[in-house]
């Protein structure tokens, strides 16, 4: 506390006095608190490597708010970049392969490729050093980064080996111009928080629309090749069935990675696989649960009607087996497929052929019909078959008149992340069969 006991110029001097002791308080406070925050930030030491070997750094990395930053020379050289600082803007550019990336201190916009990104955490001076994004630099010039909480090392990784359905393949960089050829994967990979500069092409609404910019290349059938060369893509993804056209794709410069999924079990594969080289496993991890909170949340019938799925057209059509995802969603749902002991077909081993003596034997209770067409024309044209059909006509389903077309966006083709929509669906029709 400062006492005045004089109201002249001693009064000047004491105000004076306070006025600079308070500056100097603040001024202490702030210097005290910013210490105390890198302080805290940055022990326990953090260690960097860059394909398992440690990168030398002038000043030690800082955490702020998850995210690690590091001196932006030592990080881009180690990467094998060039970097250049402009002090009258306080923006370091960052050049590695072809990729461009500029950032500016204070400022939470960072710009790849000329494309604004939002930071979490801006770069900041700390040590006359210009901190910045360890994760942003490293995987804009193709890298995976990873942490590891028992060795508190940030790992950069310039490769990565994962496996899907058609067997295992090293990436040689993270991935930024992906093309998809299934729905499914194209809707994943948005949910991943990534985009796809080509995707299958639609017979329908575009999903997510987001992506409906993106150009058709074909199909999980066949490629449009022409269309594909254009886009200079780093990674496609495609069934294993187009596996004779991997060299031909590989011509264009781009990595192929095989995948299919059968079940809901597959579909949860195929997200953990794409959050592997997206390097998003806590959002993949996230995705997941919110399929498994819906599927848990459905009330099953008391006991397991016995249904029948029909997949095509009257006079063409063939059966969903346990093995497809039609055929795996119903038993998540409740239901008993009367196909699970019908013999498997040669080109199409989830679903077998139509053998009216066993689905007469079987005698469903409910059955579900799946095609691309018009579905009041498709159920009319089966309804017809039904009651006109001495064979079909006695059944338990039709009898009652329990068939239904399921909805093509969800059954037409796997339908991937809205795979619980799909199994509720079959849910509420499970629950009508009294």
């Amino acid at each position: 506390m400062i006492i005045i006991t004089n109201w002249g110029d001693d009064f000047v001097f004491y105000k004076g006095l306070t006025r600079g002791l308070l500056a100097a308080a603040v001024l202490l406070t702030t210097v005290s608190t910013s210490k105390v925050n890198l302080a805290e930030a940055a022990s326990p030491a953090i260690k960097v490597t860059l394909d398992q070997k440690a990168v030398s750094l002038d000043t030690s990395p800082v955490v702020v708010d998850g995210t690690t930053l590091v001196p932006y020379g030592n990080i881009v050289s180690a990467l094998g970049g060039t970097a250049s600082w402009d002090s009258k803007t306080k923006t370091v550019s960052a050049t590695q392969g072809g990729v461009k990336v500029k950032l500016t201190i204070g400022s939470n916009s960072a710009y790849i490729d000329g494309v604004q990104q939002t930071l979490a955490v801006a770069p900041r001076l700390a040590n006359g050093k210009t901190l910045v994004p360890l994760r942003l630099i490293s995987e804009a010039f193709g890298k995976w980064v990873t942490y590891n909480k028992s060795s508190n090392t940030v790992a950069i990784s310039s490769t990565l080996t994962v496996t899907g359905s058609g067997g295992p393949v090293t990436l040689k960089k993270k991935p930024s111009r992906i093309v998809t050829l299934s729905s499914a994967d194209t809707e994943i990979i948005y949910a991943l928080g990534s985009t796809v500069v080509g995707r299958p092409t639609a017979l329908g609404n575009v999903i997510p629309a987001a992506a409906a910019s993106a150009t058709e290349v074909g199909s999980a059938h066949g490629i449009l090749f022409e269309k594909l060369a254009t886009l200079k893509p780093d990674l496609v993804i495609a069934s294993p069935a187009l596996k004779s056209q991997q060299a031909t794709i590989e011509k264009l410069g781009a990595q192929v990675l095989f995948n299919s999924s059968n079940t809901y079990e597959d579909i949860q594969g195929t997200i953990k696989l794409y959050a592997q080289v997206l390097g998003q496993e806590t959002r993949g991890e996230q995705l997941i649960k919110g399929m498994d909170k819906k599927i848990s949340s459905l009330v099953k019938p008391a006991t397991q009607p016995k249904t029948l799925i029909v997949y095509g057209a009257p006079g063409s059509f063939v059966v969903a087996l346990p093995t497809s995802y039609p055929g795996n969603f119903l038993e998540l749902a409740g239901g008993k497929n009367v196909a699970s002991g019908f013999p498997k077909m040669d080109t199409m081993p989830q679903y077998a052929e139509l053998s009216l003596e066993r689905i007469i034997a079987s005698n469903p209770e409910l059955i579900l019909l799946i095609t691309h067409g018009d579905a009041a024309e498709v159920k009319a044209s089966f309804k017809k078959q039904f009651e006109t059909n001495d064979a079909w006509k006695g059944l338990s389903a039709v009898k009652n008149d329990r068939f239904e077309v399921l909805p093509a966006d969800l059954f037409a083709a796997n339908p991937g992340l809205r795979a619980p929509d799909a199994i509720e669906t079959i849910n509420k029709l499970l629950l009508q069969v009294k």
